[in-house]
């Protein structure tokens, strides 16, 4: 039920009706009083007041859905209580309606413009024969206004709904920052390396290079071996992960892996697989021995279907060997310095967690000085334009060789600026990792 606030006054006829002591005994003869038999015969609720004070006091205790004002009140009362309305957060959005009931008014054109001024939403004219459209008038203002408050909640639940998921949004983004924290600090520690492009020497003094920003990290550096690394997530979590692990018997073991999928579940297997990894690396010596057991372990861990590629390496310093086994992943990249050719390091079996007990065929090669093998993962050999233009594995290799060729600063920082070249603009749709293993 609708409820209208009737604002008269006692110089007005309506205010007198109502100080005999009830609505009805207005003067039936009006056509203020007719109005107001109409709306109450069609359900509307009409209260009476006679004074601003009265009218706020109502306001405040029930809050009507249309007010009604009559613009002949003394000394402008009804402009002044319009005004004071607008002006107030708790009654602006209540409908005004300025309801005339002298006909003949001379400055009638005068009280519609300064009734609008003051904030009415309409001026109602009631003349004798018009009845219907002036209730139609205040039906479709309540229609309008009953619209707008809808509106308004809404509004006011999605602005609600906005702030809760922004502080969602911002706890998701905090943990997902702690939680690639975590997941970088999975990655072998890395060293300060004065042969890192990051940096140069001049006149004795190290200064840092601004052309270039540096993504490789060097992580193990010997007499004989120096080994670097590179890892871009396309996602705030990503599925790659590479190690470098210097066993005491002066071998190292070198590994690289890309789990299917992105995101928290792929970044989740990453630290499964750290883990199971470390363990069997500690207990087994052979790249395809340790392929064969990882794959067992994550086989009864990872019951989601997702899966791992990887490359394993040992490298045996002391003879300059080493062996190499790969679980599906992109075949690793052989140069070799004294011919300058590049060989495919092919021998590979099913990606882990796949099937059990599967067998993982071991190369091996020797590594004079000069020679370099790359391992990477897919992404950077899928790497795409915005028109989906692949870069491919074969002009990966290319770039490859002519950076060694060149012997203009790091490789693996070069590969990358020249990905991002090619990409131009285009965001990553995969992660990218790289290994790069130097005989010195």
């Amino acid at each position: 039920m609708f409820k209208i606030l009737i604002m008269d006054y006692p110089a007005t006829p309506s205010a007198k009706a109502a100080d005999e002591g009830s609505q009805k005994a207005m003067d039936e003869g009006s056509q203020k009083a007719t109005l107001c038999a109409r709306l109450s015969a069609e359900g509307y609720q009409l209260e009476l007041v006679r004074s601003h004070d009265d009218m706020m006091a109502h306001i405040k205790s029930h809050q009507p859905d249309l007010i009604l004002l009559d613009p002949h009140a003394n000394d402008k009362a009804a402009y002044l209580a319009c005004e004071h309305l607008r002006g107030n957060p708790n009654t602006e959005n209540i409908p005004l309606v300025f309801l005339d009931a002298h006909p003949n008014s001379s400055s009638r054109n005068g009280e519609v413009i300064e009734g609008f001024n003051s904030g009415a939403t309409d001026f109602i004219n009631l003349e004798k024969g018009n009845l219907d459209e002036t209730i139609a008038r205040i039906q479709a203002t309540l229609r309008i206004a009953m619209n707008a408050n809808k509106a308004k909640r809404l509004t006011e639940q999605l602005t609600q709904m906005n702030a809760e998921l922004y502080e969602r949004n911002s706890q998701v983004e905090k943990e997902l920052y702690t939680t690639r924290q975590l997941q970088q600090s999975l990655l072998p520690p890395f060293l300060k390396d004065e042969e890192d492009s990051s940096s140069q020497k001049i006149d004795g003094k190290t200064t840092e290079h601004t052309e270039l920003s540096n993504y490789s990290k060097c992580h193990y550096k010997s007499g004989k071996l120096r080994i670097t690394g590179v890892y871009l997530p396309c996602d705030a979590l990503g599925g790659d992960i590479y190690d470098v692990s210097p066993f005491p018997n002066e071998t190292v073991g070198v590994s690289i892996a890309d789990v299917s999928g992105h995101g928290v579940p792929a970044a989740f297997i990453t630290a499964i697989f750290k883990s199971s990894f470390y363990r069997t690396t500690h207990n087994y010596s052979e790249p395809g021995d340790i392929l064969f057991h990882l794959n067992n372990e994550l086989l009864q861990i990872i019951k989601t279907g997702q899966y791992v590629t990887a490359v394993y390496c040992r490298i045996y310093q002391d003879g300059r060997k080493l062996q190499y086994s790969g679980a599906g992943h992109p075949y690793p990249v052989s140069y070799n310095a004294a011919d300058k050719s590049i060989t495919r390091l092919k021998e590979n079996g099913t990606p882990l967690a796949w099937f059990k007990d599967m067998e993982y065929p071991m190369g091996e090669l020797r590594l004079d000085p000069g020679d370099k093998v790359l391992l990477f993962s897919d992404g950077v050999s899928e790497m795409k334009t915005e028109s989906g233009a692949i870069y491919g594995e074969e002009d990966m290799i290319k770039l490859f060789v002519d950076f060694i060729n060149d012997g203009k600063g790091d490789i693996l920082n070069r590969i990358i600026h020249a990905l991002s070249d090619f990409a131009q603009g285009h965001p990553l749709e995969d992660d990218i990792s790289m290994v790069l293993i130097e005989a010195l």
